[in-house]
């Protein structure tokens, strides 16, 4: 069966960093060869060489932590936190703030920054490295925006004593009042004794904080609980086994697209367990296969114990997550499982995608005539999150070497590249022409692999595009209840009589009434919350059969209620 956790190829993406590496095009040892040493970029090493001796005799800025955030700048923060406690300056009212630039201009120029600051967020270590090189290529308009950010990260670590700042928070965080944007980095630190304070800094009370600074203030809403919340949770995995996730994404008025997860577990799907065996069997998998619509008539009626097991693990899962969603019957009964994988986050993890009705996979958020639960129906312990930070936190969990490599090789190369192509415009001899020429088409190359090996690391976009494609089809959620009744009225070792399973059926037919009988937002009010939607089945029902052979009558008492099954 394929599945996604053998395409995370860390070692090609090693092997070209390497390749990367080697080109030594911004490295200063490579000044004493003859053939480069009238390389353009050689010319850019000496201009930044003569720019550093000027600022050696210029009295250094004096670096202050801002206590305002001015309309239309861009910020950096960090939340150093312990326990109930958190790091601000001596006034007990501001968090350690530096301002980047006082326009950032359009908000694609935050996005982009954004978004590449998350490749930073990777490689505390290689700042200093990363600026360096990028110093030495001048008249990059592309790089304006992040030498100021990385020139905003020296400073913010050398006030702060901290050289890793945290996790970048999932967006930034916007100021009504005056259009300002903050990138929020957060760290808990664990041993608070052994910290080395930096002037002007102290530690207080979350409460005091609060106190002090208004939420209105900008800098006051930055440090809020879901920020602290998102950290926490974004590194706890969930527990070894086989889950059923569900994927539901939404495009937003801006052209970003965010996916609903779980703010306990930011880092996954909503899910709960099917069964602590992470692996699916062949003949599992096309025991589900054989119920999509275009074979419905293969199914095996001499299905084996192992495959009925199996199916009434994945129904017993599937109402636990409807329920947990507060989604009702008769949309419950329209949703597919993904037929085309089961998803491998780790050698211990793995995934089966359950997906609702189609175009609902991915909408519209501005779509209101889509029965698919929205913000106001799913409990409120969820989060919509670009779906970008939540690959980056996702592989940060499961594939860490992974993410570490590529975002490593991604950093090398852009800067590697970005020299090639200055120096392709500016050779002038033919020499320098013929050296620039083939660098740059193996660096495009390079470029092209990356790309490709995180297309294939990408599988939440993977899904979403499979789905909604025309000659796409899942299984129904419906035709797995269906078979499971029908391969129980032929069992008479049941715990149940064939009169209750004819009554199931009759009731899975009559579930397409329940639209116009129950209420189509979907607010049943459930004591399973969303903190107990990613949970797992008990161990008891995993494993006593008697105990799964009961899901038939459970399920049919909750179609009566009008939830689900």
């Amino acid at each position: 069966m394929t599945s996604k956790g053998s395409r995370y190829d860390t070692e090609q993406i090693e092997e070209i960093y390497r390749e990367v590496k080697s080109y030594q095009l911004l490295d200063d040892s490579s000044s004493s060869s003859s053939e480069l040493s009238s390389s353009p970029i050689l010319h850019t090493a000496k201009n930044s060489l003569r720019r550093g001796l000027l600022a050696l005799f210029s009295a250094p800025p004096t670096i202050k932590f801002a206590k305002s955030a001015k309309r239309d700048s861009l910020y950096l923060a960090c939340v150093l936190y312990n326990k109930d406690r958190v790091m601000v300056t001596e006034e007990d009212r501001y968090l350690p703030l530096l301002e980047v630039e006082n326009s950032y201009g359009t908000n694609a120029t935050v996005t982009t920054a954004f978004n590449w600051l998350m490749k930073v967020n990777c490689h505390w270590s290689e700042i200093n490295k990363l600026k360096h090189d990028m110093e030495k290529l001048n008249n990059v308009t592309s790089y304006s925006v992040k030498l100021l950010l990385l020139t905003a990260l020296q400073q913010l670590q050398s006030l702060t004593g901290v050289q890793d700042l945290g996790m970048l928070h999932y967006q930034p965080i916007r100021d009504e009042n005056t259009g300002a944007v903050v990138f929020v980095f957060v760290r808990q630190i664990l041993d608070s004794k052994h910290f080395s304070f930096q002037q002007n800094l102290k530690w207080t009370t979350l409460v005091k904080f609060h106190k002090n600074t208004p939420r209105s203030d900008c800098l006051g809403s930055i440090l809020s609980t879901e920020l602290i919340m998102y950290r926490e949770g974004s590194h706890q995995p969930v527990s070894p086994g086989l889950h059923l996730g569900y994927l539901q994404a939404e495009l937003c008025n801006n052209g970003v697209l965010r996916v609903m997860v779980p703010s306990q577990n930011p880092n996954s799907l909503p899910s709960v367990k099917i069964r602590d065996n992470a692996n699916v069997t062949k003949d599992e998998w096309k025991s589900l296969l054989e119920l999509s619509s275009h074979c419905q008539q293969c199914t095996d009626n001499q299905s084996s114990k192992s495959k009925s097991l199996f199916k009434k693990q994945l129904v017993r899962a599937t109402r636990k997550l409807m329920d947990c969603l507060n989604i009702p019957a008769d949309v419950a009964l329209r949703h597919e499982i993904y037929s085309c994988e089961v998803l491998e986050f780790s050698p211990r993890v793995s995934f089966i995608i359950l997906l609702p009705p189609s175009p609902a996979i991915c909408h519209q958020r501005s779509d209101a005539k889509l029965t698919y639960p929205t913000d106001t129906q799913i409990n409120q312990e969820t989060l919509r999150v670009p779906v970008k930070s939540f690959e980056v936190s996702h592989l940060h969990t499961y594939q860490p070497s992974f993410i570490s490599s590529y975002t490593k090789a991604m950093l090398a190369l852009d800067v590697e590249m970005t020299a090639a192509l200055q120096a392709q415009r500016e050779a002038f001899s033919r020499t320098e022409i013929e050296t620039t020429k083939p660098l740059v088409e193996d660096l495009k190359a390079h470029n092209l692999t990356l790309e490709n090996i995180w297309k294939e690391a990408r599988w939440l976009t993977d899904v979403v595009r499979t789905a909604r494609e025309k000659n796409y089809t899942g299984i129904l959620v419906k035709a797995l209840y269906q078979n499971l009744l029908n391969e129980h009225k032929g069992d008479t070792s049941q715990h149940y009589s064939t009169k209750e399973a004819s009554c199931c059926q009759h009731q899975l037919t009559k579930s397409d009434q329940h639209k116009s009988n129950t209420n189509n937002c979907g607010t049943t009010n459930n004591a399973d919350t969303m903190t107990s939607c990613n949970t797992s089945i008990s161990n008891e029902e995993l494993s006593d059969p008697e105990a799964s052979d009961r899901v038939i009558p459970c399920a049919l008492n909750y179609l009566d209620m009008g939830a689900f099954i």
